[in-house]
């Protein structure tokens, strides 16, 4: 698979395809998407976007600052018609 930058990793989730980051951190499946090996976002039945907050204020809780930045970039995605759920 091609890798490809952060943002496409987050804009084929949104999508439902497969993704990797450059580095191989940040990664999808197009229903579940990872920061390292890291849960933080699914794919509700209703194909609703759900992020799982690991931010140090989030209500799952901080665990490192690389996902902390993967779960901001889920926040908002630029070009998706739905915006993700933060849980």
């Amino acid at each position: 698979m091609k890798r490809v930058d952060n943002y496409e990793v987050t804009l084929a989730w949104v999508e439902g395809r497969e993704a990797v980051s450059h580095t191989g951190n940040l990664s999808t499946d197009g229903k579940a998407i990872f920061s390292y090996e890291l849960q933080i976002g699914d794919t509700g039945e209703n194909g609703k976007k759900i992020v799982r907050d690991y931010t140090a204020r989030g209500s799952y809780g901080f665990r490192s600052q690389t996902t902390s930045c993967h779960v901001g970039m889920l926040r908002y995605i630029r070009g998706a018609k739905e915006q993700p759920i933060v849980v």
